[in-house]
Protein backbone atom coordinates (compact mmCIF):
# COMPACT_ATOMS: atom_id res chain seq x y z
CA UNK A 1 0.00 0.00 0.00
CA UNK A 2 2.90 2.31 0.68
CA UNK A 3 4.66 1.45 -2.57
CA UNK A 4 4.87 4.61 -4.68
CA UNK A 5 5.82 2.74 -7.83
CA UNK A 6 2.33 1.18 -8.10
CA UNK A 7 3.31 -2.22 -9.37
CA UNK A 8 -0.19 -3.65 -8.75
CA UNK A 9 -3.08 -3.60 -11.21
CA UNK A 10 -5.05 -1.15 -9.04
CA UNK A 11 -3.61 2.29 -9.67
CA UNK A 12 -5.94 4.21 -7.31
CA UNK A 13 -4.58 4.45 -3.77
CA UNK A 14 -8.01 5.17 -2.32
CA UNK A 15 -9.50 2.01 -3.80
CA UNK A 16 -6.50 0.02 -2.65
CA UNK A 17 -6.95 1.24 0.91
CA UNK A 18 -10.64 0.30 0.89
CA UNK A 19 -9.79 -3.17 -0.38
CA UNK A 20 -7.36 -3.66 2.46
CA UNK A 21 -9.87 -2.29 4.96
CA UNK A 22 -12.68 -4.60 3.77
CA UNK A 23 -10.54 -7.65 3.16
CA UNK A 24 -11.59 -9.23 6.47
CA UNK A 25 -15.28 -9.12 5.57
CA UNK A 26 -17.31 -11.27 3.22
CA UNK A 27 -19.35 -9.05 0.89
CA UNK A 28 -20.75 -8.79 -2.64
CA UNK A 29 -20.42 -5.60 -4.70
CA UNK A 30 -23.75 -4.52 -6.23
CA UNK A 31 -24.46 -1.40 -8.29
CA UNK A 32 -27.14 0.97 -6.90
CA UNK A 33 -28.56 3.71 -9.18
CA UNK A 34 -28.64 7.32 -8.05
CA UNK A 35 -32.41 7.29 -7.60
CA UNK A 36 -32.08 4.60 -4.94
CA UNK A 37 -29.02 6.22 -3.37
CA UNK A 38 -30.70 9.48 -2.31
CA UNK A 39 -28.96 10.07 1.02
CA UNK A 40 -25.34 9.99 -0.23
CA UNK A 41 -26.33 11.94 -3.35
CA UNK A 42 -27.97 14.67 -1.27
CA UNK A 43 -25.09 14.97 1.15
CA UNK A 44 -22.61 15.26 -1.69
CA UNK A 45 -24.13 18.56 -2.89
CA UNK A 46 -22.34 21.73 -1.82
CA UNK A 47 -25.60 23.63 -1.32
CA UNK A 48 -29.24 23.12 -2.12
CA UNK A 49 -32.15 25.54 -1.94
CA UNK A 50 -35.60 24.33 -1.02
CA UNK A 51 -38.09 25.86 -3.46
CA UNK A 52 -41.80 25.26 -3.60
CA UNK A 53 -42.89 24.30 -7.10
CA UNK A 54 -46.19 26.10 -6.69
CA UNK A 55 -44.45 29.44 -6.36
CA UNK A 56 -41.49 28.76 -8.67
CA UNK A 57 -42.35 31.51 -11.14
CA UNK A 58 -42.71 34.23 -8.54
CA UNK A 59 -39.59 32.96 -6.77
CA UNK A 60 -37.50 33.28 -9.94
CA UNK A 61 -38.83 36.81 -10.42
CA UNK A 62 -37.85 37.64 -6.85
CA UNK A 63 -34.37 36.20 -7.42
CA UNK A 64 -34.06 38.27 -10.60
CA UNK A 65 -35.13 41.44 -8.74
CA UNK A 66 -32.92 40.69 -5.76
CA UNK A 67 -29.83 40.26 -7.94
CA UNK A 68 -30.39 43.70 -9.55
CA UNK A 69 -31.83 42.38 -12.81
CA UNK A 70 -28.97 40.38 -14.34
CA UNK A 71 -29.07 39.19 -17.91
CA UNK A 72 -29.84 35.72 -19.19
CA UNK A 73 -26.27 34.42 -19.03
CA UNK A 74 -25.53 35.58 -15.49
CA UNK A 75 -28.93 34.60 -14.08
CA UNK A 76 -28.70 31.14 -15.65
CA UNK A 77 -25.23 30.68 -14.17
CA UNK A 78 -26.57 31.55 -10.70
CA UNK A 79 -29.49 29.12 -11.06
CA UNK A 80 -27.21 26.25 -12.08
CA UNK A 81 -24.67 26.97 -9.36
CA UNK A 82 -27.41 26.78 -6.69
CA UNK A 83 -29.11 23.76 -8.26
CA UNK A 84 -32.43 25.55 -8.58
CA UNK A 85 -35.27 23.82 -10.44
CA UNK A 86 -35.46 26.31 -13.30
CA UNK A 87 -34.74 25.69 -16.93
CA UNK A 88 -33.10 27.92 -19.51
CA UNK A 89 -36.50 28.78 -20.98
CA UNK A 90 -37.71 29.99 -17.57
CA UNK A 91 -34.71 32.29 -17.22
CA UNK A 92 -35.18 33.73 -20.72
CA UNK A 93 -38.91 34.29 -20.09
CA UNK A 94 -38.31 36.15 -16.84
CA UNK A 95 -35.62 38.38 -18.37
CA UNK A 96 -37.67 39.19 -21.47
CA UNK A 97 -40.84 40.06 -19.55
CA UNK A 98 -39.14 42.25 -16.94
CA UNK A 99 -40.38 45.84 -17.36
CA UNK A 100 -37.42 47.39 -15.54
CA UNK A 101 -34.97 45.69 -17.90
CA UNK A 102 -36.99 46.81 -20.93
CA UNK A 103 -36.79 50.48 -19.83
CA UNK A 104 -33.19 50.67 -18.62
CA UNK A 105 -31.70 48.08 -20.99
CA UNK A 106 -33.66 48.46 -24.22
CA UNK A 107 -33.02 45.92 -26.94
CA UNK A 108 -33.12 47.90 -30.16
CA UNK A 109 -33.84 46.20 -33.42
CA UNK A 110 -30.66 45.20 -35.20
CA UNK A 111 -31.30 44.60 -38.90
CA UNK A 112 -29.10 42.23 -40.88
CA UNK A 113 -25.91 43.68 -42.29
CA UNK A 114 -26.41 45.10 -45.75
CA UNK A 115 -23.74 46.51 -48.03
CA UNK A 116 -24.03 49.83 -49.80
CA UNK A 117 -25.18 50.08 -53.38
CA UNK A 118 -22.15 49.09 -55.40
CA UNK A 119 -21.00 50.99 -58.45
CA UNK A 120 -20.38 48.96 -61.59
CA UNK A 121 -18.12 51.39 -63.48
CA UNK A 122 -15.98 54.48 -62.83
CA UNK A 123 -17.70 57.83 -62.25
CA UNK A 124 -21.06 56.15 -61.72
CA UNK A 125 -21.41 56.99 -58.01
CA UNK A 126 -19.56 59.74 -56.14
CA UNK A 127 -19.47 60.35 -52.38
CA UNK A 128 -18.57 63.75 -50.95
CA UNK A 129 -18.10 65.24 -47.51
CA UNK A 130 -16.47 68.23 -45.81
CA UNK A 131 -13.62 68.10 -43.32
CA UNK A 132 -12.90 71.08 -41.11
CA UNK A 133 -12.36 73.63 -39.81
CA UNK A 134 -8.63 73.01 -40.28
CA UNK A 135 -5.64 75.15 -39.24
CA UNK A 136 -4.49 76.97 -42.34
CA UNK A 137 -2.07 79.71 -43.33
CA UNK A 138 -4.59 80.88 -45.96
CA UNK A 139 -8.33 81.45 -45.98
CA UNK A 140 -9.01 77.82 -46.95
CA UNK A 141 -9.97 76.25 -43.63
CA UNK A 142 -12.11 73.43 -45.08
CA UNK A 143 -11.45 70.52 -47.41
CA UNK A 144 -14.10 69.03 -49.70
CA UNK A 145 -13.44 65.33 -50.29
CA UNK A 146 -14.97 63.54 -53.28
CA UNK A 147 -14.44 59.78 -53.77
CA UNK A 148 -15.35 57.60 -56.73
CA UNK A 149 -17.01 54.55 -55.16
CA UNK A 150 -15.94 52.12 -57.89
CA UNK A 151 -12.22 52.94 -58.09
CA UNK A 152 -11.71 54.65 -54.68
CA UNK A 153 -10.07 57.50 -56.60
CA UNK A 154 -10.03 60.53 -54.23
CA UNK A 155 -10.35 64.23 -55.01
CA UNK A 156 -9.76 67.00 -52.48
CA UNK A 157 -10.48 70.73 -52.84
CA UNK A 158 -9.37 73.39 -50.33
CA UNK A 159 -12.36 75.64 -49.59
CA UNK A 160 -12.80 78.88 -47.63
CA UNK A 161 -16.28 77.88 -46.41
CA UNK A 162 -18.95 75.16 -46.68
CA UNK A 163 -21.50 77.10 -48.73
CA UNK A 164 -23.45 75.64 -51.63
CA UNK A 165 -21.71 77.97 -54.09
CA UNK A 166 -18.31 76.59 -53.05
CA UNK A 167 -19.54 73.02 -53.58
CA UNK A 168 -20.90 73.89 -57.02
CA UNK A 169 -17.61 75.52 -58.02
CA UNK A 170 -15.63 72.40 -57.01
CA UNK A 171 -18.04 70.06 -58.77
CA UNK A 172 -17.87 72.12 -61.97
CA UNK A 173 -14.10 71.69 -62.16
CA UNK A 174 -14.52 67.96 -61.55
CA UNK A 175 -17.29 67.53 -64.13
CA UNK A 176 -15.24 69.41 -66.73
CA UNK A 177 -12.52 66.74 -66.51
CA UNK A 178 -14.49 63.50 -66.12
CA UNK A 179 -18.04 64.29 -67.20
CA UNK A 180 -21.27 63.93 -65.28
CA UNK A 181 -21.65 61.10 -62.76
CA UNK A 182 -24.83 59.14 -62.41
CA UNK A 183 -25.25 59.50 -58.66
CA UNK A 184 -23.89 61.66 -55.82
CA UNK A 185 -24.19 60.58 -52.19
CA UNK A 186 -23.57 62.85 -49.18
CA UNK A 187 -24.56 63.43 -45.59
CA UNK A 188 -27.23 65.86 -44.42
CA UNK A 189 -25.01 68.92 -44.28
CA UNK A 190 -26.56 72.34 -44.81
CA UNK A 191 -24.72 72.96 -48.07
CA UNK A 192 -25.68 69.53 -49.43
CA UNK A 193 -29.35 69.99 -48.52
CA UNK A 194 -29.64 73.47 -50.06
CA UNK A 195 -32.05 74.14 -52.90
CA UNK A 196 -29.27 75.78 -54.92
CA UNK A 197 -27.22 72.57 -55.07
CA UNK A 198 -30.31 70.45 -55.71
CA UNK A 199 -31.30 72.62 -58.66
CA UNK A 200 -27.77 72.55 -60.08
CA UNK A 201 -27.48 68.74 -59.92
CA UNK A 202 -31.02 68.28 -61.22
CA UNK A 203 -30.20 70.49 -64.20
CA UNK A 204 -27.13 68.34 -64.93
CA UNK A 205 -29.16 65.13 -64.69
CA UNK A 206 -27.37 63.83 -61.58
CA UNK A 207 -29.37 61.88 -58.98
CA UNK A 208 -28.69 62.50 -55.29
CA UNK A 209 -29.11 60.65 -52.00
CA UNK A 210 -28.32 61.42 -48.37
CA UNK A 211 -27.69 59.55 -45.17
CA UNK A 212 -30.09 59.31 -42.25
CA UNK A 213 -29.51 61.70 -39.32
CA UNK A 214 -26.76 60.79 -36.82
CA UNK A 215 -25.59 57.82 -38.90
CA UNK A 216 -22.23 58.62 -40.43
CA UNK A 217 -21.79 55.00 -41.51
CA UNK A 218 -24.16 55.72 -44.39
CA UNK A 219 -21.33 57.70 -45.99
CA UNK A 220 -18.58 55.47 -44.59
CA UNK A 221 -16.36 55.41 -47.67
CA UNK A 222 -15.95 59.17 -47.85
CA UNK A 223 -15.63 59.45 -44.06
CA UNK A 224 -12.84 56.90 -44.17
CA UNK A 225 -10.99 58.74 -46.92
CA UNK A 226 -11.17 61.95 -44.90
CA UNK A 227 -9.01 60.26 -42.30
CA UNK A 228 -6.70 58.65 -44.86
CA UNK A 229 -6.02 61.92 -46.69
CA UNK A 230 -5.44 63.89 -43.50
CA UNK A 231 -3.13 61.21 -42.07
CA UNK A 232 -1.08 61.22 -45.28
CA UNK A 233 -0.87 65.02 -45.16
CA UNK A 234 0.35 64.89 -41.55
CA UNK A 235 3.02 62.34 -42.42
CA UNK A 236 4.24 64.42 -45.35
CA UNK A 237 4.38 67.59 -43.25
CA UNK A 238 6.36 65.78 -40.56
CA UNK A 239 8.83 64.58 -43.19
CA UNK A 240 9.36 68.11 -44.50
CA UNK A 241 9.42 69.64 -40.99
CA UNK A 242 6.50 71.94 -41.77
CA UNK A 243 3.71 73.05 -39.39
CA UNK A 244 0.22 71.68 -39.81
CA UNK A 245 -1.11 75.00 -41.12
CA UNK A 246 0.75 74.47 -44.43
CA UNK A 247 -1.30 71.39 -45.34
CA UNK A 248 -2.25 72.87 -48.72
CA UNK A 249 1.40 72.70 -49.84
CA UNK A 250 1.51 68.90 -49.57
CA UNK A 251 -2.10 68.12 -50.53
CA UNK A 252 -1.17 67.18 -54.10
CA UNK A 253 1.65 64.93 -52.89
CA UNK A 254 -0.74 63.16 -50.53
CA UNK A 255 -3.31 62.62 -53.29
CA UNK A 256 -0.61 61.34 -55.65
CA UNK A 257 0.49 58.81 -53.03
CA UNK A 258 -3.03 57.55 -52.31
CA UNK A 259 -3.91 57.24 -55.99
CA UNK A 260 -0.72 55.30 -56.76
CA UNK A 261 -0.76 52.82 -53.86
CA UNK A 262 -2.71 49.59 -53.49
CA UNK A 263 -6.27 49.52 -52.15
CA UNK A 264 -6.84 46.22 -50.36
CA UNK A 265 -10.62 46.33 -50.90
CA UNK A 266 -10.21 46.22 -54.69
CA UNK A 267 -6.74 44.59 -54.83
CA UNK A 268 -5.70 47.35 -57.23
CA UNK A 269 -4.64 50.98 -57.22
CA UNK A 270 -7.29 53.71 -57.64
CA UNK A 271 -5.55 54.91 -60.80
CA UNK A 272 -5.63 51.47 -62.43
CA UNK A 273 -9.34 51.11 -61.66
CA UNK A 274 -10.23 54.51 -63.09
CA UNK A 275 -7.89 54.75 -66.09
CA UNK A 276 -6.67 52.27 -68.68
CA UNK A 277 -3.06 53.43 -68.82
CA UNK A 278 -0.21 52.89 -66.38
CA UNK A 279 0.43 55.72 -63.94
CA UNK A 280 3.88 57.21 -64.39
CA UNK A 281 5.75 58.34 -61.31
CA UNK A 282 9.09 60.00 -60.66
CA UNK A 283 9.71 57.42 -57.94
CA UNK A 284 8.91 54.44 -60.16
CA UNK A 285 11.60 54.92 -62.82
CA UNK A 286 15.21 56.00 -62.36
CA UNK A 287 18.07 56.98 -64.67
CA UNK A 288 21.77 56.19 -64.22
CA UNK A 289 24.01 58.97 -63.02
CA UNK A 290 25.89 59.28 -66.31
CA UNK A 291 22.61 60.15 -68.08
CA UNK A 292 21.73 62.82 -65.52
CA UNK A 293 24.89 64.91 -65.96
CA UNK A 294 26.22 66.40 -69.24
CA UNK A 295 29.43 64.89 -70.53
CA UNK A 296 30.93 62.48 -73.06
CA UNK A 297 28.93 59.35 -73.87
CA UNK A 298 29.05 56.64 -76.51
CA UNK A 299 26.41 56.62 -79.26
CA UNK A 300 25.59 53.51 -81.26
CA UNK A 301 26.54 53.72 -84.95
CA UNK A 302 23.95 52.06 -87.18
CA UNK A 303 25.54 52.76 -90.59
CA UNK A 304 29.05 51.31 -90.58
CA UNK A 305 31.29 48.75 -92.22
CA UNK A 306 32.59 45.61 -90.55
CA UNK A 307 35.91 47.23 -89.72
CA UNK A 308 34.52 50.47 -88.30
CA UNK A 309 33.88 50.89 -84.54
CA UNK A 310 30.46 50.15 -83.05
CA UNK A 311 30.04 53.53 -81.34
CA UNK A 312 30.95 57.19 -81.69
CA UNK A 313 31.94 59.47 -78.86
CA UNK A 314 29.50 62.39 -78.49
CA UNK A 315 28.71 65.00 -75.86
CA UNK A 316 25.49 64.62 -73.84
CA UNK A 317 23.63 67.93 -73.49
CA UNK A 318 20.34 66.94 -71.86
CA UNK A 319 18.27 63.79 -71.33
CA UNK A 320 14.95 62.47 -70.05
CA UNK A 321 13.74 58.90 -69.39
CA UNK A 322 13.09 58.39 -73.12
CA UNK A 323 15.25 60.69 -75.29
CA UNK A 324 18.56 62.53 -75.09
CA UNK A 325 20.01 65.59 -76.82
CA UNK A 326 23.61 65.02 -77.98
CA UNK A 327 26.27 66.95 -79.88
CA UNK A 328 28.63 65.33 -82.40
CA UNK A 329 32.32 66.14 -82.81
CA UNK A 330 31.64 68.10 -86.00
CA UNK A 331 29.22 70.43 -84.18
CA UNK A 332 25.94 68.80 -85.23
CA UNK A 333 23.21 68.34 -82.60
CA UNK A 334 20.55 65.65 -82.66
CA UNK A 335 17.95 63.90 -80.53
CA UNK A 336 18.52 60.19 -80.00
CA UNK A 337 16.97 57.42 -77.92
CA UNK A 338 18.54 56.64 -74.56
CA UNK A 339 18.62 52.99 -75.63
CA UNK A 340 21.44 53.87 -78.06
CA UNK A 341 23.66 55.47 -75.40
CA UNK A 342 26.35 53.85 -73.29
CA UNK A 343 28.67 55.24 -70.60
CA UNK A 344 32.03 56.53 -71.76
CA UNK A 345 35.26 55.72 -69.85
CA UNK A 346 36.69 58.37 -67.58
CA UNK A 347 39.56 59.08 -70.01
CA UNK A 348 37.26 60.74 -72.51
CA UNK A 349 40.13 62.28 -74.56
CA UNK A 350 41.51 58.85 -75.43
CA UNK A 351 41.14 57.85 -79.09
CA UNK A 352 38.76 54.97 -79.80
CA UNK A 353 40.62 51.70 -80.50
CA UNK A 354 41.19 50.76 -84.15
CA UNK A 355 41.71 47.01 -84.74
CA UNK A 356 43.78 47.69 -87.90
CA UNK A 357 46.36 50.01 -86.31
CA UNK A 358 46.35 49.37 -82.57
CA UNK A 359 47.52 45.74 -82.82
CA UNK A 360 51.30 45.46 -82.21
CA UNK A 361 51.82 42.57 -84.65
CA UNK A 362 49.97 44.32 -87.43
CA UNK A 363 51.84 47.56 -86.78
CA UNK A 364 55.24 45.83 -87.10
CA UNK A 365 54.24 44.36 -90.46
CA UNK A 366 52.78 47.58 -91.82
CA UNK A 367 55.73 49.77 -90.73
CA UNK A 368 59.04 48.24 -92.09
CA UNK A 369 62.22 49.32 -90.35
CA UNK A 370 65.59 50.22 -91.99
CA UNK A 371 68.26 47.47 -91.96
CA UNK A 372 70.92 49.87 -90.81
CA UNK A 373 68.79 50.92 -87.82
CA UNK A 374 68.18 47.29 -86.90
CA UNK A 375 71.86 46.47 -87.13
CA UNK A 376 72.73 49.48 -85.02
CA UNK A 377 70.22 48.51 -82.33
CA UNK A 378 71.03 44.77 -82.25
CA UNK A 379 74.03 43.74 -80.15
CA UNK A 380 76.97 41.90 -81.80
CA UNK A 381 76.35 38.21 -82.46
CA UNK A 382 72.55 38.50 -82.24
CA UNK A 383 70.22 37.16 -84.89
CA UNK A 384 67.90 39.65 -86.57
CA UNK A 385 64.59 38.36 -87.91
CA UNK A 386 63.45 40.05 -91.13
CA UNK A 387 60.28 42.09 -91.02
CA UNK A 388 58.52 39.90 -93.57
CA UNK A 389 58.94 36.79 -95.67
CA UNK A 390 59.29 38.91 -98.77
CA UNK A 391 62.66 40.17 -97.56
CA UNK A 392 63.98 36.59 -97.54
CA UNK A 393 62.43 35.36 -100.79
CA UNK A 394 63.34 38.28 -103.10
CA UNK A 395 67.06 39.27 -103.54
CA UNK A 396 68.08 42.87 -103.60
CA UNK A 397 68.67 44.57 -107.01
CA UNK A 398 72.21 44.79 -108.32
CA UNK A 399 72.36 48.52 -107.68
CA UNK A 400 71.56 47.96 -103.99
CA UNK A 401 73.99 45.03 -103.44
CA UNK A 402 77.44 45.58 -101.89
CA UNK A 403 80.29 46.38 -104.34
CA UNK A 404 82.41 43.26 -103.65
CA UNK A 405 79.47 40.89 -104.22
CA UNK A 406 78.64 42.64 -107.51
CA UNK A 407 82.26 42.29 -108.79
CA UNK A 408 82.28 38.55 -108.00
CA UNK A 409 79.04 37.97 -109.89
CA UNK A 410 80.43 39.94 -112.90
CA UNK A 411 83.62 37.82 -113.04
CA UNK A 412 81.58 34.60 -112.87
CA UNK A 413 79.37 35.82 -115.69
CA UNK A 414 82.36 36.53 -118.11
CA UNK A 415 84.26 33.35 -117.29
CA UNK A 416 84.21 30.59 -120.01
Amino acid sequence: MLDNRKRTKIKNNKIQQWRLELASFSYTIRYRPGKENVAPDTMSRASCCAVSFSTSKSTLNDIHDGLCHPGVARLLHFVRSKNLPFSTEDVKRVCSTCKVCAILKPRFYRPPDETLIRATQPMERLSMDFKGPLPSATRNTYMLTVVDEFSRFPFAFPCPDMSAGTVIKCLESLFALFGMPGYIHSDRGTSFMSQELKAYLSQKGVATSRTTPYHSTGNAQCERYNGIIWKTIALRLETLNLPIKHWELVLLDALHSIRSLLTTATNSTPHDRLFKFHRRSTHGRSLPSWLMTPGPVLLRRYVRSKTEPLVDEVDLIDSNPTFAHVKYRDGRESTVSVQDLAPCPQLSSRRLPDPMTDNADVRERLEPTSPRQDQALDPPGSYHQPASLQDVAEPLPVSQQPMEQADKETELAHSP
